[in-house]
């Protein structure tokens, strides 16, 4: 009997001591959402049954992002919700905790003003505890504003401000007594490191302790050290007492640890650390739990970067929270895929840029051992204001305090390009504008370095050094991070190499890191000609490679975060894919180029073999060997000394893999096409696979156009293009020849720009999501011409006017790669297709508009031999043809 009411007492403490923790849970389900200031919104009396229901993660800038109109709302929101809150927790704190709401916020609870927050993508919180009631319904109202601020950066940027509560939202229920809530939305504790090594460690754990109620309390802080198992390895208690409404540091130092397991890149070994709180009697009061990491890292400017002693070579991605048509409102499994996908592809270092971002990712990088740099929104431009730099100096208190006690957090940042968009150029407004950003650096600076004098300071430059320079930028930092471009915004590649020279040699002393480059990339576009601005896969994989080759070769570049993990949304920029920034080594919803299969062979231990070009099935292309096939270049990517590529059974031999990849000629037949590729890694046999479904198109159609089906043909463009919603495959032009098929006259369309001409136009085509159809084009042609054989066909002409009558505004972004235009005069012309009239006075702009797609589609009979020929009759400028389709009907 005593052993059964001992059992009973033992569980009545244990549910007393469980009932006392910390309750914590979402609410991010069933909010009521309004655009716009509707009356009295923040009242229990406002009739929000008409409004949109949305859940949390939320943004209502996600359509914006896909639509063809230019810019997206920024203005005011507002979010209610109707919590019944159970009355077993009156007598408790209560917090509401935000993790990101961009970027101005003004919370309401039951009618009352709570409080707000300043800044879109740092977590806050806000004690609600005096005007929640227990065991009824309250009304909780948000009003989320995402206009312009000139006093809250980021100020502009390339990237969509998006609007909205976008990451999660808490309730959290706590004792009187707890762990403090109230500094920056952190933990309450802070973990050091003071002195680590493969042989001991020691350990201070500093926590901020609270006491909500109106007398002293005396309490028992302890801290418990487990390791990965659970188990507990080290254990320290002291006692506190608190007066009535305090909130006290306490200090537990010099914990000491023999033989720590290190935290490092390739065995990310963490630690946790009980921080409780108990009451005299021994009744738990409160808990958290923070990670640890004993590890230890120094930059060295000549030689680099090192972790636990070892040199390690830092490469890797920077990476924005955008997922396609999702904006920024992400749920967390697609923030952990993200970071799952560096490090499949062997990265391991990821600049979380441009600002904090939701805290599973940094969570991700301390389990995946990917080293990480943190960085506010400071971007492009400051206003020169004494809140400006105010709200800068809190969000760096912020981004410090929050992810203060991750393992993987080894450098901060808080200036990216600060100089792109200087408001002035020359004379006293610029010295005094380079004065205050002097300023605003250098308390930012001060504060991160006092804040955790432990880890590294950051700022990114864009080439313009002498700006940098001339306002003692480059002096500020502990690290210079240079985003570098050449081969893309600015024309010649090789000057790359060039600058990491000079950086390294004008500042001495400095830690260098390239933070940003790479060019747009459209999966869909590809080019045996490839050139910068072609967004093709090919000039991607270039680019890439020659980037990643320098910077190995030079082992004062401590590491690189290539521009960008993921394709992400930017409403200013047009491209192939219009207000997307496609710098990614995925796309928007995660699809793997080629630049990511070539770093993935290039970085990764393990066994890697994979095809390249994976996701263009639909391929077409003329035929160009004697076997009426088409050869088409495809890589194949390893990490293997030399793989073997089979089409449809048949060996194309085995090549030496060099530099990441290997190139076959592949000789596709018209239909299904199966590619097998292999290889041996060390012992292990690796194999990937591959179908295409290929189009082929006769190269002499007179000898071989029965089996003629349609071909689908870019004028003024050596890409190819494939339409996936449809699967249809574009090929490029050729010239006619008799018996085969072509343009006759005309020069490809090519934009002037700083920096030389560029193929096609860069400006947003409307009616279609196929941009790179219409972006390019035949100025001057007299003809198109196809030998096909007698019968039926649809003829579909492809036409967009890319010149205006307007000049259109640079994007900063580009550096001056898109600022010249051809300015149109009046385009008139005609067309008839076998001698016959279709069209007489076709002027695209006066008819549709400027950047306007535009296909007509033509029946046409041949008969008698005599092929297809659609001529083009020139009234007033230019005729022009986009792209051209032929379908046998018949």
């Amino acid at each position: 009997m005593k052993k059964i009411l001992s059992l009973f007492a033992m569980f009545l403490v244990a549910v007393c001591l469980h009932a006392q923790q910390r309750v914590v849970y979402t609410i991010n389900d069933g909010w009521r959402f309004a655009k716009g200031s509707p009356f009295e919104a923040h009242l229990t009396s406002c009739d929000d049954s008409s409004w949109e229901t949305v859940h949390i993660p939320h943004t209502w800038n996600a359509k914006d992002a896909d639509d063809d109109q230019a810019g997206f709302y920024r203005g005011p929101a507002w979010y209610r919700k109707r919590l019944f809150v159970d009355k077993s927790q009156e007598g408790r704190r209560a917090v509401i905790y935000f993790e990101g709401a961009n970027q101005e916020v003004q919370v309401y609870l039951n009618g009352q003003y709570l409080g707000a927050h300043k800044g879109g993508y740092t977590r806050f919180c806000m004690d609600v505890t005096s005007h929640l009631c227990y065991g009824q319904e309250n009304l909780l109202a948000v009003c989320v504003n995402n206009v312009y601020n000139p006093n809250i950066p980021p100020l502009s940027a390339d990237f969509t401000f998006f609007g909205g509560i976008y990451r999660d939202v808490y309730l959290q229920f706590m004792n009187p007594v707890h762990l403090a809530t109230n500094d920056y939305a952190s933990s309450g504790v802070y973990i050091r490191t003071p002195e680590v090594s493969k042989t001991t460690a020691s350990i201070e754990v500093t926590a901020l302790l609270t006491n909500e109620l109106d007398k002293p309390q005396e309490v028992i802080v302890e801290n418990v050290i487990c390791d990965a198992s659970g188990k507990e390895v080290k254990k320290h208690q002291m006692t506190c007492c608190l007066l009535a409404g305090e909130t006290k540091t306490t200090v537990a130092k010099k914990i000491k640890m023999e033989s720590p397991r290190l935290w490092d890149i390739d065995d990310p070994y963490r630690y946790l650390v009980y921080t409780r709180i108990f009451d005299k009697k021994g009744a738990l009061l409160d808990e958290v739990v923070n990670p640890l990491g004993f590890r230890w890292f120094a930059f060295d400017s000549e030689k680099g970067f090192f972790l636990n002693g070892k040199h390690r070579k830092l490469v890797g991605t920077a990476r924005h929270q955008d997922y396609f048509q999702q904006g920024n409102a992400l749920r967390d499994e697609l923030h952990v895929q993200d970071v799952l996908l560096l490090k499949e592809m062997g990265g391991n270092f990821l600049r979380v840029s441009h600002y904090p971002q939701d805290p599973i990712v940094m969570e991700m990088c301390d389990k995946l051992g990917i080293v990480t740099s943190v960085e506010i929104p400071l971007i492009n431009a400051v206003t020169e204001t004494e809140e400006f730099l105010t709200n800068s100096v809190e969000m760096a208190k912020e981004m410090v305090r929050q992810d203060f006690n991750r393992p993987s957090v080894m450098i901060w940042g808080y200036m990216n390009e600060i100089f792109l968009r200087r408001p002035y150029t020359e004379g006293k407004q610029l010295k005094d504008y380079y004065h205050f950003t002097e300023k605003v650096a250098r308390e930012l600076e001060a504060t991160i370095r006092q804040e955790d004098p432990s880890r590294y300071t950051l700022m990114a430059y864009h080439n313009a050094p002498q700006f940098y320079e001339e306002a003692h930028l480059t002096e500020i930092p502990m690290i210079l991070g240079w985003n570098l471009y050449q081969g893309w915004y600015e024309p010649d590649i090789n000057k790359f190499q060039c600058l990491l020279d000079r950086a390294h040699q004008v500042y001495k002393g400095k830690i260098l890191m390239v933070t940003e480059y790479g060019p747009g990339v459209d999966p869909r576009l590809h080019s045996y000609q490839s050139e910068r601005f072609d967004f093709s896969q090919e000039y991607g994989l270039n680019y890439h490679k020659h980037y990643i080759a320098e910077m190995m070769k030079r082992p004062f570049v401590a590491g690189s975060s290539l521009w960008n993990l993921n394709d992400f949304y930017s409403e200013s920029r047009i491209d192939a894919v219009p207000h997307v920034n496609n710098k990614g080594v995925v796309g928007l919803n995660r699809e793997k180029k080629d630049t990511y299969l070539f770093y993935q062979a290039a970085l990764c231990k393990r066994p890697v073999l994979a095809i390249g070009n994976r996701e263009w099935k639909a391929r077409g292309g003329v035929v160009n060997t004697s076997e009426r096939a088409c050869k088409q270049a495809v890589p194949v990517f390893s990490n293997a000394k030399e793989v073997e590529l089979l089409i449809n059974g048949r060996s194309l031999g085995v090549k030496a893999v060099e530099n990441g990849s290997a190139i076959f000629e592949v000789p596709f037949v018209n239909g299904l096409n199966q590619l097998k590729a292999t290889a041996v890694v060390g012992n292990s046999v690796v194999e990937d696979w591959l179908e295409v479904c290929f189009q082929l198109v006769a190269a002499d159609l007179k000898e071989h156009g029965a089996d003629f089906t349609e071909m689908n043909i870019m004028l003024g463009s050596p890409r190819y293009f494939e339409d996936r919603t449809a699967q249809v495959a574009w090929i490029p032009e050729q010239e006619y020849k008799p018996g085969s098929w072509g343009f006759v006259g005309g020069t490809p369309y090519r934009r002037k720009t700083n920096f030389g001409f560029m193929l096609g136009s860069d400006i947003d085509i409307f009616g279609t999501d196929m941009n790179p159809i219409f972006q390019t084009q035949r100025v001057g042609i007299q003809s198109f011409k196809a030998d096909v054989p007698d019968g039926e066909y649809s003829v579909y002409l492809y036409w967009a006017e890319l010149d205006s009558n307007k000049e259109k505004e640079a994007l900063v972004y580009n550096l001056g790669a898109d600022v010249g235009q051809i300015l149109a005069g009046n385009r008139s012309f005609g067309v008839s297709i076998n001698g016959m009239q279709v069209l007489d006075d076709f002027n695209i702009a006066r008819d549709y508009g400027y950047a306007r797609a535009v296909v007509k589609k033509f029946i046409v009979t041949v008969k008698n031999g005599e092929g297809l020929c659609v001529d083009f009759h020139k009234k007033e400028g230019e005729p022009v043809l986009n792209a051209i389709r032929l379908y046998r009907n018949y």
